[in-house]
């Protein structure tokens, strides 16, 4: 009898024990799922979040290795600033639905160029592009502008296939943008208040950049003497005269970019021979929807050295 009733405590005991696990099994279960869906909406978020920083800077605030307060310091950046030639005109003939496709496709490609050379995209201003190259993350000054310069050449060689796009689309306008690269200390951080920041850039240089871009003519890499010295044995540009700035007691020199340096294509470029006397320009047929970028380079090339042994 004592053998039965301690028999049926025992199955009392276990019986609770058993609905006591599988409480704790359907509650694990419970936050298990929780857990779950919290990651999932947090990757949501991570990931609306990356369309709206540039990598370099979300890769820092997503591994809390960037400050989050206000603060700044002084640093030597290269600055690039573009827009779209005759963009305005443009917005008053076509319809908003197809503009703002276009030029989502236009801002995609730039992007996507910008990431490829580790440039920092600050803003897009409608058809305005700002980006700089030093910060947060840091290589080297050289590094930097031959980077932002590179990134810029294919920037330009990519307009044609854009422009053929737009073209499809109902845009009958000869896409091409205005460049401008300045190398120069500036003051890199966050801005703003404890509500809301920017991380971006101010001083001087930022101001000489944008000045470039607007003195740059349709389709010209516009560089300054800054820039130039850093790249000078990688990059053909040739000297466009200098600009006054305002703030900036002395002219600026520029220079135009045409492309990169290449001993074997100075001498054998189809389009110009040289030789002591003088230079034979070849016949050119240019066509933007059927020359492809490296024959339009070798015709730009032909035809800038052509006119600065002619100057």
């Amino acid at each position: 009898m004592d053998n039965e009733k301690v028999l049926e405590e025992e199955r009392a005991k276990y019986a609770e024990l058993e609905v006591l696990y599988q409480n704790i099994i359907d509650h694990s279960t419970e936050i298990e799922n929780e857990l779950l869906e919290n990651n999932k909406k947090i990757q949501m978020y991570l990931d609306r979040m990356r369309r709206y920083l540039s990598p370099q800077l979300y890769e820092m605030i997503t591994g809390a290795e960037v400050e989050t307060s206000i603060s700044h310091q002084r640093r030597k950046l290269t600055i690039f600033f573009s827009d779209i030639v005759g963009f305005t005109t443009i917005t008053d003939s076509i319809e908003p639905e197809i503009l703002s496709d276009c030029l989502n496709q236009y801002l995609d490609v730039m992007s996507s160029i910008a990431i490829k050379y580790g440039g920092t995209i600050d803003k897009f201003i409608g058809d305005a592009i700002m980006i700089f190259f030093g910060a947060p993350s840091f290589e080297n000054d050289k590094a930097h502008a031959l980077n932002c310069v590179k990134m810029a050449i294919e920037m330009r060689d990519s307009l044609p296939a854009l422009d053929e796009y737009w073209r499809k689309s109902g845009i009958n306008h000869n896409l091409t943008c205005r460049i401008g690269i300045n190398t120069g200390y500036v003051t890199v951080g966050n801005f703003g208040t404890n509500e809301r920041m920017d991380y971006t850039i101010i001083g001087g240089p930022v101001n000489v950049a944008s000045r470039l871009e607007h003195a740059s003519d349709a389709g010209e890499i516009l560089i300054s003497n800054a820039t130039k010295s850093l790249i000078d044995e990688f990059i053909d540009t040739i000297p466009k005269g200098e600009i006054v700035v305002k703030g900036v007691h002395t002219p600026i020199e520029t220079f135009q970019v045409i492309g990169l340096k290449n001993e074997l294509e100075k001498k054998d470029n189809p389009f110009v021979k040289f030789d002591g006397k003088g230079f034979l320009l070849k016949p050119l047929h240019f066509d933007k929807l059927s020359t492809n970028p490296e024959e339009r380079r070798l015709m730009q090339n032909a035809l800038e050295k052509a006119l600065a042994a002619l100057k």
